[in-house]
């Protein structure tokens, strides 16, 4: 890689964070390939020494730093630091003072940059959305509709054409989201996250004294950016381009009053953001009835996907992401029965016994299946609104296969991921069923012809 990235950094006191940052940032990456320009907004506690004795140090040539006798804040000294841009640089990188760089970042996030990508943003530990790297799903690189400022990269041509940040965000704060507004509308460029990058963020250490240094003024700061942005673009355009408005995974769990505590323990890590998913919990007398009050809900109120998800099951912490990145309209995680002999819930259709057959295949990824269970299932509400409702219903079947059935006739495929191995527990037990539970191995399959529970 030769293209150079010119890392515009600000800074206003807080040294211990800066030196951390630039020290890492130094030892991480080849000097031949970044730029930085430190803009220092008049720091009092040692800042303007420390970057003084930098630029003087003699194996260091690739180092702007800009003294302001103010603090300009983020956004004019992010402005600022523009007019330091190398010529002939290909990116620009937004970074904060208080991060730290991992080896191969640059490589990594650079080639990130395929056809319309104009912004790229790495993993962190504080974050807000999907850049936590709590979501990471084995994929390198996911589509985004908006990334966080503290380190934010993009082509050299979205600044050049984009322009100066609005200082009307003043010291920072929905600055980020109202440039990636422009960058769609003048370019039609998106932005993606680069999910082999994480950078450590110690968090708003600059931001949180200016904003008052507690956990409310910092909200009620936030909330105010909020505003501003909402003011200048209005709520409809905000929401069509940062994607605000998109309601994606209602996760949906029915239930009798009965939670397993492993259930509890590992749901609260499956749930993420407020903007990427939600939950309803329902008790019915009947699970049918409960599925099919869940689905209303989740069509009714625009969701895009539905989780089925059973209280006696321990949901893999990043299950729901990996289930959405196959972009297929039905597929189940890979459980077993809590009834022996614990017969694998992944299903083919035996034409002979006219009935279906478990499918035991641990360990083999992604495959086009009969029926699946519904214990750990995600579904695209595409195929509730091409399916007369009652969607779900007692048959020759239980409701979950009558439903595989359904979803069949209207010509759609149904998959089940046989790596993700979602464990299912009894109530009062710890014990964990898996696939290496079911009783039938050496048989190789399991008849299942009447109904069946999961």
């Amino acid at each position: 890689m030769n293209d150079v990235i010119d890392i515009v950094m600000v800074t206003h006191n807080q040294r211990c964070f800066t030196e951390a940052c630039i020290n890492s940032l130094y030892r991480n990456t080849r000097p031949e390939i970044f730029h930085l320009i430190v803009v220092d907004g008049n720091s009092t506690d040692g800042t303007v020494d420390y970057l003084k004795n930098l630029r003087a140090r003699e194996d260091i040539s690739n180092l702007d730093i800009v003294f302001s006798d103010e603090n300009l804040g983020w956004c004019r000294g992010l402005n600022a630091g523009f007019d330091y841009l190398s010529q002939g640089g290909r990116y620009v990188l937004w970074c904060n003072n208080d991060v730290l760089f991992e080896p191969q970042w640059a490589e990594k996030m650079v080639g990130c940059f395929r056809g319309n990508i104009g912004a790229v943003g790495p993993t962190s530990n504080y974050i807000m959305g999907r850049q936590k790297f709590i979501f990471n799903h084995g994929h390198k690189i996911e589509s985004a509709p908006f990334l966080i400022g503290f380190f934010l990269m993009f082509r050299r041509e979205v600044i050049d054409i984009v322009g100066d940040v609005d200082e009307r965000f003043g010291l920072g704060g929905s600055d980020e989201m109202d440039y990636i507004i422009r960058m769609k509308r003048d370019l039609g460029m998106e932005c993606v996250i680069c999910r082999e990058v994480y950078i450590h963020h110690f968090g708003s250490k600059t931001l949180w004294d200016i904003a008052g240094g507690t956990a409310q003024s910092y909200d009620d700061y936030v909330q105010v950016k909020d505003k501003v942005l909402r003011e200048k673009w209005g709520d409809e355009t905000v929401d069509q381009y940062l994607g605000y408005s998109q309601k994606q995974v209602l996760v949906c769990i029915p239930h009798y009053g009965m939670i397993h505590h492993k259930f509890w323990k590992a749901e609260k890590f499956l749930l993420k953001p407020p903007m990427t998913e939600e939950i309803d919990i329902v008790g019915s007398s009947a699970i049918q009835d409960a599925r099919n009050e869940l689905v209303k809900f989740a069509v009714d109120n625009g969701f895009k996907y539905v989780l089925f998800l059973d209280a006696d099951m321990v949901p893999p912490q990043n299950g729901i992401f990996k289930l959405m990145s196959y972009d297929v309209p039905i597929v189940s995680g890979y459980f077993v029965s809590r009834s022996e002999p614990h017969y694998p819930c992944a299903f083919k259709f035996d034409k002979k016994q006219k009935g279906y057959i478990s499918i035991y295949a641990p360990g083999t990824g992604l495959k086009p299946v009969d029926a699946v269970g519904m214990a750990f299932t995600l579904i695209d509400t595409k195929l509730f609104k091409e399916i007369p409702s009652p969607w779900f219903e007692f048959g020759r079947y239980g409701e979950d296969m009558m439903f595989c059935n359904k979803v069949r006739e209207k010509g759609y495929r149904i998959f089940c991921d046989f790596d993700m191995i979602v464990p299912h527990i009894h109530l009062g037990k710890e014990k964990e069923l898996t696939p290496d539970d079911y009783q039938n191995k050496p048989v190789q399959e399991e008849s299942c012809s009447s109904r069946l529970k999961s």
